[in-house]
């Protein structure tokens, strides 16, 4: 009887505690969804535009760094939104473009495609690109769906820690007066990158092709690539896959782009969609320099806005059935052909 009362005891004081945790859980995790603390956390500004939307962007990193909404609505007349985040995953850019199709009347969706389109492994690198959406979705239904698509129970661990960190940190934000209920950050989904991550090489020579992208185009990626269409399409979306510009060291650093190029070329071509690699853009090399890049692959601030004015020139034509071919390189080569690397 004795050791019966102490088993119970014991399972009281185990079952207050494990409330304790639950309750103090929750209260992280309700602080962290209820404010916009994370540059990714952009649901109230997505809510209020609701309805007004016309053109979207949806893409990895190079996109989310790299096209500036407010200089496509300028040069095209639109309402533009960028929908794109760090480590982005196919599962992620399905339920974002998903979410916003379905509640504004968007007839263009600019679809950022890269070589880690196509080769990234999520069963590898792990949670980290889908842990932001349960972040930026905006109800808890769309958050519990997601959840279950998007992570294997072997990762709801990975899922709990990252929630209850991000409510502590916001929960210290609001302790110390700079919480926030709106995000600081994004400017229509456009994350400009606070500082110069570092200088770039500039001397091409010694890095000219000595590596190689990773080359193996998983099925599921392409899989997820034909969804994304596909979802545009069901919602009377033209899509428009776009690479952004790389930096010149970048081009020269890799021996397989045009590996990329070729692949990403004839794909658009069979599922008669179009598609333009920056990279190419006769005017890139001339007007984006490598001073205006974050780091190797990334546009700074400035990068972007020039950028984003090609762009939209670009999609301008596109809109009035106009052909641009003219204003690229049809390959590498011949883009190395006229800018050497020995004259850089």
């Amino acid at each position: 009887m004795r050791s019966f009362k102490i088993a119970l005891k014991i399972l009281r004081t185990v079952g207050i505690f494990l409330l304790a945790v639950a309750v103090l859980s929750a209260g992280f995790v309700w602080c962290y969804l209820h404010g916009e603390n994370f540059h990714y956390q952009d649901s109230r500004e997505r809510d209020e535009l609701a309805g007004s939307v016309t053109v979207l962007v949806n893409g990895a990193s190079y996109a989310y760094m790299g096209v500036r909404p407010d200089i496509l609505d300028r040069y095209l007349g639109v309402r533009s939104y960028n929908l794109s985040g760090m480590l982005m995953t196919m599962e992620g850019r399905c339920a974002l473009l998903e979410e916003e199709l379905s509640r504004n009347p968007v007839h263009t969706v600019v679809l950022e495609v890269s070589s880690d389109t196509l080769t990234r492994n999520r069963s590898e690198e792990g949670p980290h690109g889908d842990l932001p959406i349960l972040a930026k979705l905006n109800n808890s239904g769309d958050r519990w769906r997601f959840l279950r698509r998007a992570f294997p129970i072997s990762e709801y661990p990975d899922v709990y820690y990252d929630m209850v960190s991000c409510g502590v940190e916001s929960a210290a934000r609001f302790l110390t007066g700079t919480y926030s209920t709106r995000n600081r950050e994004l400017a229509r989904g456009f994350y400009a990158t606070p500082k110069k991550n570092r200088e770039i090489d500039t001397n091409y020579m010694e890095i000219y092709h000595v590596r190689s992208l990773p080359d193996e185009i998983l099925p599921e990626n392409v899989a997820g690539l034909r969804r994304l269409l596909q979802i545009c399409r069901d919602h009377g979306a033209k899509p428009v896959l776009i690479t952004t510009p790389q930096s010149r060291y970048y081009n020269y650093l890799y021996d397989n782009l045009e590996y990329f190029q070729t692949w990403f070329s004839a794909f658009a071509a069979e599922e008669k969609v179009a598609y333009y690699n920056f990279n190419l853009a006769i005017e890139k090399v001339s007007t984006i320099p490598d001073s205006l890049y974050y780091d190797e692959n990334h546009l700074s601030p400035e990068g972007a806005e020039i950028f984003s004015a090609l762009l939209a020139r670009v999609l301008d034509a596109y809109f009035h059935g106009r052909d641009v071919s003219d204003w690229f390189y049809p390959s590498y080569a011949d883009l190395e052909i006229a800018y050497p690397v020995w004259d850089a």
